[in-house]
């Protein structure tokens, strides 16, 4: 992202985590605890579990430590719930705000796509949301994946990426949390051929071969 004082753009940063162009420490922050860019609350506790033989050892080694540790130590209930987080809306003074322009990352910004209603080719059949179909793992992006091999599998998008690649989102049929899941948007995500369309299920339309 760009960094600097604000409106220059001459110096990036980057980053292991998503921020805003010309990021700022926030003010509920009570001091770093490596970077600046970390996530306060989560590190703190992680701290607070520490026995007292460890913050003992670690104090020990350099005052950076030391002084990490003893901040942590002293914050009050009133802190901790501070680092709890606050939303902030980094864009407000954006040109797009005052424009009513649609940023890129926007779904809005690329009517062409459409997830609910987009549909994708495979093996001659048209898949889309609320077809069926039965997943056969084959990229070995996450060793999960493993496990829902030969399951059948209900379709609730169809997505494509930025680099023109398509992702088929879908629930399990037999999972007993799919409808949970499909509320909440939380979804498996396969490539058109690690899936095999079931053509007797609802949403496909079948594409005669020439």
């Amino acid at each position: 992202m760009l960094a600097a004082p604000s409106g220059s753009n001459d110096l990036l940063i980057g980053s292991p985590i998503i921020l805003y162009d010309y990021p700022e420490i926030a003010p509920e922050s009570p001091g770093a605890l490596f970077d600046g860019t970390e996530i306060d609350e989560i590190l703190t506790l992680r701290v607070m579990t520490m026995t007292d033989q460890e913050k003992a050892e670690a104090r020990a080694t350099d005052p950076r430590a030391r002084e990490i540790i003893d901040r942590c130590d002293q914050l009050s209930t009133a802190d901790l719930q501070q680092l709890h987080g606050i939303l902030r809306d980094p864009h407000s003074d954006s040109s797009w705000f005052d424009t009513g322009e649609i940023p890129w990352w926007d779904p809005a910004a690329d009517e062409r796509v459409q997830p609910e209603v987009d549909a994708v080719l495979i093996e001659g059949v048209s898949v889309s949301k609320g077809s069926l179909v039965r997943v056969h793992p084959s990229r070995r992006a996450d060793a999960q994946d493993l496990f829902f091999a030969d399951q059948v599998a209900r379709v609730t998008a169809v997505l494509s990426d930025v680099d023109g690649g398509v992702h088929v989102a879908l629930v399990l049929v037999d999972d007993p949390a799919a409808e949970l899941h499909d509320w909440y948007g939380r979804y498996l995500y396969f490539a058109p051929d690690e899936l095999e369309p079931l053509v007797d299920g609802p949403g496909h339309d079948h594409i005669a071969s020439r």
